[in-house]
């Protein structure tokens, strides 16, 4: 089998240049339109607490890639409350939990005008297209 010249790998290199810059290098994802990502974003949250940071990222969970979302409650009220918080995404895919986690001692919520701050691992391995945040109030 003759070996291939100089002047035909080039060409093949540049060939091969071209058309990953023409048709793209195996893209699917047409990007995310910012207004129709705010409208598919709902809150419901108690009237004691408010939200005050929300972040979402992709990060290894577990040995592979999920979806984080990190959520910052807080409490509005005049005494020490406890929240539950839930997140759907609009396929179905749901995480939540209580704030504080964990109640220790004296520690039995979050303190007047204070903010507690926990992030979910969440069952998906994408940004999510929109989601729903729930905070309620515990007894």
């Amino acid at each position: 089998m003759p070996k291939p010249s100089r002047i035909e790998l080039l060409a093949s290199v540049v060939l091969a240049i071209a058309l990953f810059g023409l048709g793209g290098c195996a893209t699917t994802d047409a990007g995310v339109n910012e207004a129709a990502f705010e409208q598919n974003i709902q809150y419901e949250v108690a009237p004691s607490a408010e939200i005050t940071n929300i972040a979402y990222c992709i990060k290894p969970y577990k040995g592979t890639d999920r979806l984080h979302m990190s959520v910052t409650v807080k409490n509005k009220a005049a005494e020490t409350k406890r929240f539950r918080v839930n997140i759907f995404l609009p396929d179905g895919t749901s995480a939540g939990g209580l704030y504080p986690r964990k109640v220790k001692g004296d520690v039995t919520g979050v303190p007047a005008s204070e903010e507690h701050t926990r992030e979910f691992p969440m069952l998906y391995n994408q940004l999510p297209s929109g989601f729903t945040i729930l905070i309620k109030e515990l007894g």
